[in-house]
């Protein structure tokens, strides 16, 4: 599965959210239900699906969905 699969996959499914709302270029602040308690819960799973940590100060800087992912995929490839 592509980062951004899985990312927009854990975002709609922990918010309940239909999945063509999100895109690459969403901003994570324009989800709807995006908090900070909904942030650390999307930060979890996806250290979960993928395995490993992921770097908190990198996570809290991303600004969009595909910069998430673009960490979550950088993450996977760096750590194998």
């Amino acid at each position: 599965m592509l980062a951004e699969d899985l990312v927009v996959e854990v975002i709609t499914d922990l918010l309940d959210l239909p999945g063509e709302t999100i895109a690459a270029d969403t901003p994570l602040t324009a989800v709807d239900g995006w908090d900070s308690v909904n942030a650390l819960r999307v930060l979890v799973y996806l250290e979960r699906e993928v395995g490993r940590p992921l770097d908190y100060e990198r996570f809290a800087a991303v600004a969009t969905v595909g910069e998430l992912a673009e960490l979550v995929g950088a993450d996977a490839g760096s750590r194998r």
